[in-house]
């Protein structure tokens, strides 16, 4: 697929001028050692606390200036990588797509499919870190922003009988035994059918396109539907998307408020249980 990228091809490909290496792990991380010339791009700690206009906006907003300010919105093709193929790579590609950019891939195996390559680190440099971070402005985003790619809470309540929504969490969150702090209450949205997000990875990369399609027919998933997926935050739904893709999926979307917008919600729905 094009939007995985190998080390090998990643070695032979550094230092195109066109290229920017995205290292999307914790800045501390980024600082001991990472890919030659790499950025460093937070993505995961963003989200929105609610999906209507305002809250999309601010998304957009947070999304370009992140983008605009490393120079990813100018680049011909864009990597990102963390140690392996996880929620928050994934998570970049997808904010990279939601921008309507072109280019977007993340490396196959991660950081540790670098170095089992043979490739080289290097310290990185605080001065090429970045982060979508909300900005609270009202300004002109300047980027095709792709709202195709994303559901609201108002989308999933109105959903129709052709699509199908996909809880990524954990088990114990899907039947409402473990509820996050930040939450104010624990379970899951009616009618969601379940694939762990973690079952879709081995030994750090996808499993293959047959085993994810496999996986996603036992969730009750069939590829001529829509898909809404999500999670707690919008992370693990961004890699569940990506692994159904693989399978050969090619309608879906992230409930970008997640469960942690659907829970602080009273008048909305849960249910819990096996």
């Amino acid at each position: 697929m094009t939007f995985l990228m190998t080390a090998g091809e990643l070695r032979e490909r550094l230092g195109e001028p066109s290229l920017i290496v995205v290292d999307v792990r914790p800045s501390k991380d980024f600082d001991e050692g990472t890919i030659p010339g790499a950025i460093n791009l937070n993505v995961y700690d963003y989200f929105i606390p609610s999906s209507d206009e305002k809250g999309i906006r601010d998304l957009e907003t947070a999304t370009a200036r992140a983008f605009a300010a490393s120079g990813i919105d100018r680049a011909a093709n864009v990597v990102y990588f963390e140690e392996q193929t996880g929620m928050i790579s994934p998570r970049g590609l997808w904010f990279h797509d939601y921008a309507g950019l072109s280019g977007g891939s993340f490396l196959d195996g991660g950081l540790r499919a670098w170095r089992d390559s043979g490739g080289k680190l290097e310290p990185g440099s605080a001065r090429t870190s970045y982060a979508i971070e909300s900005v609270q402005v009202d300004a002109e985003v300047g980027l095709p922003m792709h709202r195709e790619l994303i559901a609201t809470t108002q989308q999933v309540l109105d959903r129709d009988e052709n699509t199908d929504l996909l809880d990524v969490r954990r088990r114990t969150e899907f039947e409402g035994t473990f509820v996050h702090p930040c939450c104010d209450r624990a379970g899951r949205i009616p009618n969601a059918k379940f694939l762990f997000w973690e079952d879709l990875i081995a030994d750090g990369r996808y499993r293959s396109p047959d085993d994810i399609r496999d996986l996603a027919a036992a969730a009750g998933l069939r590829a001529e539907r829509e898909v809404i997926t999500y999670c707690h935050r919008g992370a693990r739904a961004a890699t569940a998307l990506y692994a159904l893709k693989l399978a050969g999926f090619e309608r879906m979307r992230v409930f970008v408020g997640s469960w942690h917008e659907w829970a602080s919600r009273s008048e909305l729905p849960i249910a819990t249980g096996r």
